[in-house]
């Protein structure tokens, strides 16, 4: 077995790994390369690893960057040297090997930095993390295990580098600058539901304030264990493991808290726009409604200024319906002498007088012409 030979000089050129990349590391994601072997429990050598769209990116475990290969960093794009590279353990517990590699060559440098740089962990762990990872989407697990959580403290370091592309993660198609110290809750944490149907304001809340109520004492006791058992003559490993577990207990608590205080918020948000488009909709029935009564009171108001809406009420409930639908001759002149002849109170009782028709006119001056003619007659005679 070969043994890793640390490289001159932070600078690769293109004749130095192009046979590797178009032979040897393959075309799917994933694909690893090992160019140098790694030192066991020290480091994990030099890799090649492909990524998506076909780029890849060259690590070095073991190399250690000088004052000179940090100026050659900022002046070239492509190589990049993280905070601790080659000096930094991995995050891992009680992992001995480097956690922060440095970046010999990236194919696509303006693409945000790999997990492998900003992780903190070796090689071999981060290999590790992403398996773990990829099961849980596959089996569609909705929770983010605890020891996965990280943040930007002394074991860890923040990712930067000499190109001034460190701390860039890709959110929503942008690149997003984070602080060292930032603290992300990527999705729902394990015990805790995303809000539905069955799954609202009530129901979060009281789940929130178990949980919050559970941190309350688990915050406590890791604050009196810590406190006694700084006092107390134990080995080291002892107290920062059960530190360690307290404050890993104490922190999923809390990320349980923050995640479901963001679903109350959410459900809360989406109950007020619901209640505002129900509302919406009963103003806009209200109004409709309003709107054809005032109408119809205008329309009495003025049928009641042409006339009087009870006389004309009446008028038209005795016109026979031969007048409206247009008989001719005497079915059209018998209805219009029923009409004449109705008694109809109106205004205060005063009644309608019969009209005389032209036919009952004719009938009555033939009467009295008649009793005229046989008067002169007798006088004659006489």
């Amino acid at each position: 077995m070969s043994v890793y030979e640390p490289s001159s000089t932070i600078f690769l050129r293109p004749e130095e790994f192009c046979q590797d990349e178009q032979n040897r590391l393959g075309r799917a994601n994933g694909n690893t390369y090992r160019r140098k072997p790694g030192i066991p429990d020290v480091h994990d050598g030099q890799i090649m690893v492909r990524l998506k769209k076909k780029r890849f990116i060259i690590l070095d475990y073991g190399y250690i960057p000088n004052e000179h290969d940090a100026e050659i960093a900022r002046s070239v794009p492509h190589i990049s040297i993280p905070n601790g590279a080659g000096t930094c353990k991995c995050a891992t517990k009680h992992c001995p090997r480097i956690g922060v590699p440095v970046l010999m060559y990236d194919s696509e440098p303006n693409e945000p930095m790999s997990l492998y740089l900003r992780g903190g962990l070796c090689f071999s762990c981060q290999r590790n993390l992403n398996e773990k990872r990829r099961t849980q989407r596959k089996r569609k697990s909705d929770g983010h295990p605890v020891g996965e959580v990280r943040i930007g403290n002394g074991d860890m370091p923040s990712i930067g580098s000499g190109s001034g592309n460190g701390n860039r993660f890709k959110f929503n198609d942008q690149i997003v600058e984070l602080n060292p110290d930032a603290v992300v809750i990527n999705g729902p944490v394990d015990g805790t539901r995303i809000r539905g149907p069955d799954y609202r304001c009530p129901e979060i809340g009281s789940d929130l304030l178990r949980i919050v109520s559970e941190l309350s004492h688990e915050t406590l006791s890791l604050m009196q264990h810590s406190s006694a058992q700084a006092g107390m003559a134990q080995p080291v490993a002892t107290t920062t493991s059960s530190v360690d577990a307290m404050y890993q207990k104490a922190f999923e608590s809390v990320s349980k808290a923050t995640f479901l205080l963001t679903q109350w918020k959410a459900s809360w948000d989406e109950n007020m726009v619901s209640q505002t488009a129900v509302n919406a909709a009963e103003e806009a029935a209200a109004a409709s409604a309003n709107f054809d009564s005032r109408i119809l009171d205008e329309a009495v108001a003025s049928q009641a200024a042409l006339g009087g809406g009870a006389n004309m009420a009446i008028l038209q409930h005795n016109i026979p319906p031969q007048i409206d639908m247009g008989f001719p001759g005497h079915a059209q002149q018998g209805a219009v002498s029923s009409l004449a002849h109705a008694h109809v109170a109106l205004d205060g009782g005063v009644p309608i007088q019969p009209l005389m028709m032209p036919d009952e006119t004719n009938s009555n001056d033939h009467h009295i012409g008649g009793g005229l003619e046989e008067r002169l007659e007798q006088r004659a005679e006489i």
